[in-house]
């Protein structure tokens, strides 16, 4: 027996689990491409990076009121709606990685805010976003939508 199967034999799941997870972790603290990744990173967000420098994603930032602007990764050809459920999915994770319990209604989100780009309302679910103008490295805003004025 090498070194390593006699190690992975004397070890629990959860112990050889922590080892395998402060290995990588080391790994990606040590390596100049990978240091900005979350050392808890998912599947799905490497994926979406590798989309992004093979061309076939476009990276987007989201300004919020008074917060730290979001980076949301979305296929090029992406629709209004595909941008929407990113965001919604870009929010899970960030709030898993922070604890935060917080049930957010993203119908009520989708009811009182738009989406802009350059003072324009992203408004057609169902357009794509390059027909607004959207291309890669762009920023985006959450607007709140203007009120029926009751009589």
């Amino acid at each position: 027996m090498n070194g390593t199967e006699n190690i992975r034999l004397n070890l629990s799941h959860d112990e050889l689990l922590e080892v395998t997870q402060s290995s990588l972790s080391a790994l990606l603290r040590n390596d100049s491409l990978l240091r900005d990744l979350p050392e808890d990173i998912i599947v799905e967000e490497i994926q979406s990076q590798i989309a992004v420098e093979h061309g076939q994603s476009i990276t987007i930032f989201l300004h919020r009121d008074n917060s730290v602007p979001m980076t949301v990764i979305v296929p090029q050809n992406a629709t209004v709606r595909t941008l929407k459920k990113a965001i919604k999915r870009h929010f899970e994770i960030y709030q898993r990685r922070a604890g935060i319990k917080a049930k957010i209604s993203w119908k009520y989100i989708w009811s009182t805010y738009s989406l802009n780009y350059d003072s324009t309302i992203l408004d057609d679910n169902d357009a794509c976003i390059q027909d607004y103008g959207v291309t890669n490295r762009v920023t985006l805003t959450f607007k709140r939508k203007k009120g029926k004025v009751k009589q």
